[in-house]
């Protein structure tokens, strides 16, 4: 859920996700909550102001995050809420659309992480409903979210300093046009793999560890109103 003010090249956005466990997950499971719990994991609420120039796009912001775990159980509690600020720069272009991203934890771990990003447009169908099929890639990159020697009861994001993951993907975008009285859709889904580098993306819950992940995803954004027009 989000809401947005736009001012010529000026944009300025804000709202909220909310991570939800649909499942009561097991002991050993990678979850949120805790084994055998169902109910709300994490919220995240963010903040955003974006710059367009030209096939330029800058942009800085804020995020909570909040945990709603059981630690006992194998959950995130709010031990691990933090803030983090960040900043990233992005481009278009006819062949691929590259992101790069910076990351500060201002509360929990005081440190920073770095993402590069990219996306490399495939197939596009000019008529409706619109679809457009994409690749994309990503790494990510520790430079102060480790252990800190000097206070070694602090908590840390990563393992060790250095490259974290590295991800690819497949998508697609089916853009279902104007909704009679609300606004315009777009349905996404596709296929996403990541290569776990740092021992702490590695984990796949209590004592387990996996190198390599492959999911699937989906997901439908709405925007509400007028002429409003959802673009990747």
């Amino acid at each position: 859920m989000a809401v947005g003010l736009r001012l010529n090249r000026l944009s300025i956005e804000g709202g909220a996700v909310l991570h939800y466990e649909l499942d009561r997950a097991s002991v050993g499971e990678l979850s949120e909550t805790g084994a055998g719990n169902r109910h709300l994991g994490e919220e995240d609420f963010w903040g955003r102001a974006s710059l367009v120039l030209g096939p330029t796009r800058l942009h800085a912001g804020v995020v909570r995050y909040a945990f709603r775990g059981d630690p006992a159980q194998g959950g995130v509690g709010p031990a691990r809420n933090t803030t983090e600020v960040f900043a990233s720069l992005s481009t278009t272009s006819r062949y691929v659309n590259p992101t790069l991203e910076a990351w500060w934890d201002v509360e929990r771990v005081r440190g920073a992480f770095l993402r590069a990003s990219f996306d490399v447009p495939l197939l596009g169908w000019p008529f409706p409903p619109y679809a457009f099929v994409f690749v994309q890639g990503e790494m990510g990159l520790n430079v102060g979210q480790g252990p800190n020697p000097a206070r070694p009861a602090e908590l840390a994001n990563f393992a060790s300093r250095g490259i974290t993951h590295v991800g690819l993907g497949l998508g697609t975008e089916v853009r279902a046009g104007r909704l009679s009285g609300i606004g315009s859709a777009t349905l996404a889904f596709g296929a996403r793999s990541q290569l776990n580098v740092d021992d702490a993306t590695r984990v796949d819950g209590p004592g387990r560890n996996r190198d390599f992940v492959v999911w699937l995803w989906t997901g439908i954004t709405i925007v509400l109103g007028g002429d409003a027009r959802n673009g990747q």
